[in-house]
């Protein structure tokens, strides 16, 4: 029974219930353990970051009276929570660009309109670049200075 004590619970629960949600129950090093996933990012104005958001395809799923909101687009999930108005981010704002920041990449079913939906709404994304690694892409900084890169192809490659 003590081998029962080091199995996460989720193997143990699926093993004892008889679940077949993953065919690798035995191993535990192979069992998915994320069942789902979200990125926050802390913003001035959630609501000027919600309407850049809707610029992207995003619309608000949830949304707390504090500001705090979630935003949804498909399977992506964007959460948004308040600075408090004294937090200089636009100082550092350089430190959210990689290599040192975060680069939040976004794949779009179709660039182009993705681009244009930006633009429409008053903002201004780059220029539309093939990448060495052959995806056609574009950059834009949200209204927090979070860097955006706009994408075809798929987060998980196909192939090699």
């Amino acid at each position: 029974m003590r081998a029962w004590n080091r199995l996460p619970a989720a193997v143990f629960l699926a093993v004892v219930c008889g679940s077949t949600a993953s065919a690798q129950v035995a191993s535990p090093s192979v069992v998915d353990s994320v069942v789902d996933s979200k990125f926050e990012l802390f913003v001035h104005d959630v609501s000027e970051s919600q309407d850049f958001y809707a610029a992207l395809g995003f619309s608000v799923a949830y949304a707390k009276a504090e500001g705090y909101s979630t935003l949804t687009n498909g399977s992506t999930v964007i959460a948004l929570s308040s600075l408090p108005w004294w937090v200089p981010v636009h100082w550092v704002g350089f430190l959210r660009h990689p290599p040192i920041g975060t680069e939040i990449v976004l794949y779009a079913a179709d660039l182009e309109t993705s681009k244009a939906m930006l633009e429409d709404r008053g903002y201004s994304p780059g220029e539309t670049r093939l990448q060495p690694w052959g995806h056609r892409d574009f950059r834009i900084t949200d209204p927090d200075g979070y860097y955006i890169r706009v994408s075809e192809g798929a987060a998980v490659p196909s192939e090699p």
